[in-house]
């Protein structure tokens, strides 16, 4: 799966300038108009999928458009703009506004953290990234893959992107894709399906046709909804509180949809879990941090409530005792 990296920071200063204009003319043939090159920041992340692509970029003041020369190689892709915020809760990042005929009332449209805007690259417009820090996400179709799913096009023009679900998993599952090690070793199997969720997810943020949606609802949203709900649970894992209703609440869904999710995938919810929590306990008896640490220590930190229970799992996953696991580790011993 092809992956492209761009960062200023790798460039001397003197030369960044010509080196953000090379990038943006050569990956997305757009011009750059930079308004204080002494202080010019750009990094673009860009995963290629079957049928789309996916950047994440961040940047100084900055702005970029497709007019005259760009236009003339004839791309029609359509396009997502997501502005997905900070990372960090006291972070701020800026808005900006994207320009193009047919966006909003007129022709403009401002990104604000957590929305965005749908325009069509066969069109001239002009991105501006006015505050000293700003983040966007940019998700390309060809013409022919997303329209035929939209229900209005014009209408998605003119409005901005609504803070929905599909919104949220969409901007989720772009920014997990930029991350350079995601899916690296995916098989062509999954980045097909990584790249069909992708599309059912737009279709729903953009007004899908009821085909489309109903389409989506059962494929791309559903693949989601799991994704993100087992990101949650490595996250949570370690509380011995932990319960399918507890998690059903957090994604404001229900506990019986929450256990088809994993169903449907040959699994269940409490095996997901305890393959979690076992392999938590197996990481911390094999790392010299944790040396100190005591098995029933370990156990109770990793969200086991019962020891005899956790015992009886750990053996049958790893056909050998913690003590075992964590001595033959000790002498180089293979476990």
């Amino acid at each position: 799966m092809a992956f492209i990296e761009f960062d200023t920071c790798n460039h001397p200063r003197h030369e960044r300038t010509d080196a953000v204009r090379e990038t943006c003319a050569a990956l997305a043939n757009m011009a750059p108009d930079i308004a204080n090159d002494g202080a010019l920041s750009l990094s673009m992340r860009i995963r290629l999928l079957p049928g789309v692509a996916v950047a994440a970029v961040e940047c100084s003041p900055l702005s970029v458009q497709r007019s005259g020369r760009q236009l003339a190689d004839g791309n029609d892709d359509v396009l997502l703009f997501l502005n997905p915020g900070s990372p960090e809760p006291r972070g701020r990042v800026g808005d900006w506004v994207v320009r193009q005929r047919g966006l909003g009332n007129r022709g403009e449209m401002a990104c604000t953290s957590g929305s965005g805007c749908f325009a069509l690259n066969e069109r001239a417009g002009r991105t501006d990234f006015h505050a000293p820090q700003s983040r966007c996400l940019l998700i390309a179709f060809p013409r022919q893959r997303l329209l035929p799913d939209m229900a209005d096009v014009d209408r998605a023009m003119r409005q901005p992107l609504a803070d929905t679900l599909p919104l949220r998993l969409l901007a989720r599952q772009a920014l997990e894709l930029t991350q350079s090690t995601s899916t690296c070793d995916a098989s062509d199997a999954e980045r097909l399906r990584l790249s069909e969720q992708l599309l059912d997810l737009s279709a729903l943020v953009l007004g899908a046709t009821s085909q489309a949606q109903n389409r989506a609802y059962a494929r791309g949203l559903r693949q989601a909804r799991l994704k993100a709900i087992q990101a949650d649970l490595r996250v949570h894992a370690g509380r011995g509180d932990l319960s399918l209703e507890w998690v059903a609440a957090r994604h404001g869904i229900s506990a019986r949809y929450v256990r088809a999710l994993f169903e449907q995938e040959g699994s269940s919810f409490s095996d997901y879990l305890l393959e979690l929590r076992l392999q938590r306990v197996f990481d911390q008896l094999t790392s010299p941090r944790h040396a100190g640490s005591t098995v029933s220590a370990i156990a109770y930190d990793a969200g086991f409530n019962s020891l005899s229970w956790f015992y009886r799992a750990f053996k049958q996953r790893f056909a050998a005792a913690p003590s075992d696991v964590r001595q033959g580790h000790a002498h180089g011993m293979p476990t």
